[in-house]
């Protein structure tokens, strides 16, 4: 196995480059990577690029501090040669010599029992694959402008759902929300019943993503606090309906409140106390990226929580990289 495939199969197989996450903030990629690389600002995003490796966090309102946003490898940029090739990842793999092709990348993740899953059908010249456990996309060059068979770029975005296979009118789906939005608790059941669309878990998760998005957004919408309830009620709901396992609805919703507060901090919510609770509740012991998922969404209600101590520790059991 060459060096530049080690390293590919390990981002795939861990969503991290040596360790690092987006989650772990600026500080600790300085420390990992060797420094602050070629810094860039966008309003509230920021973001490095070492090399090949790209991070990127979001500055949070209100002096709440940075959330991760993204970790990438701009895999592509080794048709230059080991140029691009970041320093602290070639003190650990050595040098690269060129692209690394998917063929070999898959023989290897396939030799450690790693899943890969293809999205869709090529768009944009790219075919793109998704390692579920670690949550990273994987992005395979089809056209002759990127060199087939070719991996371009390897992707993070934690929290993602690339299980949503209903593609409606966000439009419709949005007025549909708001008539739900009005209705009492057991009309919103017969409601849900009557739609029965073929994929129930697809269009409900569909639903609720675009109702939270837009709910803890700054776009205008009227009676907001309403829609807030209405949120953690579709989740709660698609519990009892199979469409989301506990562990994932407490994700979502401590980073739902966390974006919410942020934005709207006179809206009423759950207890900082109760939405981590239930995330650490959650975590297992081996800490895989769902587990670390849950501990990073629990950081963003720490400042609010009476007592830190189980966060603490849980949090120091994250580790740092």
């Amino acid at each position: 196995m060459s060096a530049k495939v080690g390293f590919f199969a390990d981002v795939v197989q861990t969503g991290t480059v040596l360790g690092l996450d987006a989650n772990l903030g600026p500080d600790v990629a300085a420390e990992v990577m060797g420094g602050l690389g070629g810094e860039n600002r966008s309003g509230r995003a920021y973001w490095r690029s070492y090399g090949l490796v790209e991070v990127g966090w979001y500055r949070r309102e209100r002096e709440l501090g940075w959330q991760g946003e993204h970790l990438a490898v701009q895999a592509h940029r080794l048709e230059y040669g080991d140029d691009w090739l970041d320093d602290a990842v070639a003190a650990k793999y050595g040098r690269f010599g060129g692209v690394v092709m998917f063929d070999e990348l898959a023989a290897e993740l396939g030799r450690r029992r790693v899943e890969l899953v293809a999205v869709g059908r090529p768009e944009f010249g790219h075919q793109l694959y998704w390692q579920p456990d670690a949550q990273v996309t994987l992005y395979v060059g089809v056209d002759p402008e990127f060199r087939p068979g070719s991996v371009r770029k390897i992707f993070t975005a934690f929290g993602q759902d690339l299980t949503i296979s209903f593609d409606g009118d966000h439009r419709v789906v949005w007025q549909q929300l708001r008539a739900l939005a009005a209705m009492p608790v057991e009309e919103r059941i017969r409601w849900a019943e009557r739609q029965t669309p073929e994929d129930f878990r697809s269009w409900w998760r569909y639903c609720a993503r675009l109702l939270a998005a837009r709910t803890a957004s700054h776009d205008a919408v009227p009676e907001r606090p309403t829609f807030v309830e209405l949120a953690f009620w579709m989740w709660e709901h698609g519990i009892a309906k199979g469409v989301y396992a506990p562990k994932e609805v407490a994700y979502l919703r401590a980073g739902f409140a966390a974006r919410v507060e942020e934005l709207y901090p006179e809206l009423a919510l759950p207890s900082h106390d109760e939405l981590v609770g239930a995330c650490l509740d959650h975590v297992s012991e081996p800490m895989a990226r769902e587990d670390k998922n849950l501990v990073d969404a629990a950081r963003l209600l720490r400042h609010g929580l009476h007592d830190t101590s189980r966060f603490d520790a849980i949090y120091e059991r994250r580790g740092t990289v």
